[in-house]
C-alpha cells in the first residue's frame, strides 16, 4: 500500500513533512528576500565593462554600493559607483 501511495503522488508519513511542506519551509526559513540580496563582485566588473571601463584598478565594497576605478579605451580614468542591490549605476 505504501507503494501504491509513493508512485501516486507524495505522502506524509510520520515525522517527515510532505513534499509540499518541504517547499513552503525552504521558503520560509534560509531565504533572504530580493531585498538583502547584493551583487557580486564578478557582476559589478560586468556592469563596469559595459559602461565603458576596460580595465579595473581598483573595487571595493562600500555598503549598499560597489565603488569601482579603473581606464577606459583612451586611457581615460573613469570611476562608478555601483547600487550593490541593483546593479545601477550611480550618479
Amino acid at each position: 500500500m505504501l507503494a501504491l501511495a509513493l508512485i501516486g503522488g507524495s505522502v506524509a508519513l510520520p515525522g517527515l513533512p510532505s513534499l509540499a511542506q518541504g517547499d513552503s519551509r525552504r521558503a520560509e526559513v534560509g531565504q533572504t528576500s530580493n531585498a538583502d540580496q547584493v551583487i557580486t563582485e564578478s557582476r559589478a566588473r560586468a556592469i563596469a565593462w559595459s559602461a565603458g571601463m576596460v580595465h579595473v584598478e581598483e573595487i571595493m565594497r562600500a555598503g549598499d554600493r560597489w565603488e569601482l576605478a579603473g581606464r577606459t579605451a583612451d586611457d581615460e580614468e573613469i570611476i562608478l559607483d555601483i547600487d550593490a542591490r541593483d546593479g545601477r549605476i550611480l550618479d
